[in-house]
C-alpha cells in the first residue's frame, strides 16, 4: 500500500460492497462496484462483494456486515429501498438516508422542492400514467409558458431513471413530443417534459459538507447521453472556468440544492449555466457513478484526493467519523 490513508476506524469491521441490482443501470453499477471492491482490496481489506439480483435477494443476503458501500444505481439502490433495509438491520451505509433518496430519485418531486425554495430549475410538466386513459399532465411553469409548444425546445425524461436512459431533446422541426414520450415510456410510465436550457452542463460533487471542484462537460453531440457518459471517447471534461466569486456562488448553490432535499454523505448535483451566466438545477444523484473515470473521482482528483482516499472518506462519513 503506497498511500497514506487513515483507515483505523475500519479495523475489525466487515465491509460489503452492494452492486449490480435489478435496475436498467445494472451494467454501470457492476463497473462502479468492481472499482470500489478493487480499491478496498488494494488497501488490504477483504470486502464482501454482493451482486444483488432482486429485492428478495437483497433481503436474503445482506447480513453479518458492519458497513455497506452502496454502489447500486437506479431502482433499488437510489430510491430508498436498500437504505431502508440497511437501516432496519442497523447496518451503517454510505450516502443519504431513506427519505432523501426517495425524493431525489423522483425528478419531479425534487424540482418541486427546489421551486418552493426559489432555487432556479427549468419549467416542467409532470406526466403520469403515459399511454393509459388515466394519463394526467400537471404543469409547473412560470406564468403562461407552454414549454411543449411547437416553437419551443424541451427535454423529455423518465421520472426516476438515471444515466440519461430514455432521454430525448425535441426541437422545432426535430422530433415530436409523442415520439419522445414513447421513448421515455419504454423505461416507465411517469415522465417529465422540461424546458430546454442552452448552455454548459456542469456537475458539482459533494463530499461530507463540502462541494468539490465543479466539472464542466462538453459532449461531442448535443447532450450528455448514455453514449457520451459511458462509451464515447470524445466527451471532454474540464475544470469549470469561473471567477473565484462566481465559483463560490456555484458551490453554495449546489450545496443548498443538495442539503434542501436532506441529502448527506456524498452525491452529485447536476446543473446548467445558461447563456446569461445563470445556474439552473437539473437533477441530484445520491449514488453517482464510481468508476475511476467517473465525474466524482475526476473532481476529487483536482482536490488532491486519490480514488482510494475517496472511497475511505465516503466510508468514514457512513460511520459518522467526520
Amino acid at each position: 500500500m503506497n498511500e497514506n490513508i487513515e483507515q483505523s476506524f475500519l479495523e475489525g469491521r466487515k465491509i460489503a460492497v452492494l452492486m449490480g441490482g435489478w435496475s436498467s443501470e445494472r451494467d454501470i453499477s457492476l463497473i462502479s462496484g468492481k472499482a470500489v471492491g478493487d480499491a478496498l482490496k488494494e488497501m488490504g481489506f477483504d470486502p464482501l462483494i454482493l451482486d444483488l439480483q432482486s429485492e428478495e435477494d437483497a433481503e436474503k443476503r445482506i447480513k453479518n456486515i458492519d458497513i455497506a458501500f452502496i454502489a447500486l444505481h437506479g431502482k433499488g439502490g437510489e430510491d430508498g429501498f436498500i437504505q431502508d433495509l440497511l437501516k432496519r438491520r442497523e447496518i451503517n451505509f454510505t450516502g443519504s438516508e431513506v427519505e432523501a433518496c426517495r425524493i431525489s430519485m423522483n425528478k419531479a418531486e425534487t424540482k418541486k422542492i427546489w421551486r418552493d425554495l426559489s432555487l432556479p430549475t427549468p419549467d416542467f410538466v409532470e406526466i403520469k400514467n403515459v399511454g393509459s386513459p388515466n394519463m394526467k399532465m400537471t404543469p409547473y411553469v412560470s406564468g403562461e409558458n407552454d414549454i411543449t409548444s411547437l416553437d419551443k425546445s424541451f427535454v423529455v425524461k423518465p421520472i426516476s431513471h438515471g444515466s440519461s436512459l430514455g432521454v430525448s431533446i425535441v426541437k422545432p422541426g426535430q422530433g415530436t413530443l409523442e415520439e419522445a414520450m414513447k421513448e421515455a415510456a419504454n423505461y416507465e410510465n411517469n415522465i417529465i417534459t422540461e424546458a430546454y436550457v442552452d448552455g454548459i452542463e456542469i456537475t458539482v460533487p459533494i463530499l461530507g459538507q463540502k462541494p468539490l471542484t465543479p466539472i464542466s462537460i462538453n459532449p461531442k453531440n448535443e447532450f450528455y447521453d448514455y453514449q457520451a457518459k459511458y462509451i464515447s471517447q470524445d466527451t471532454k471534461y474540464f475544470q469549470t472556468e469561473l471567477s473565484l466569486e462566481k465559483k463560490d456562488e456555484l458551490k453554495n448553490f449546489a450545496w443548498h440544492a443538495f442539503s434542501s432535499i436532506g441529502c448527506k454523505g456524498w452525491g452529485r448535483v447536476d446543473l446548467i449555466q445558461d447563456l446569461e451566466g445563470n445556474f439552473q438545477l437539473i437533477e441530484l444523484n445520491t449514488v453517482p457513478g464510481l468508476t475511476r473515470s467517473s465525474l466524482v473521482p475526476k473532481s476529487a482528483a483536482l482536490e488532491g484526493i486519490t480514488f482510494n482516499q475517496l472511497i475511505v472518506k465516503i466510508l468514514k462519513l457512513a460511520c459518522h467519523e467526520d
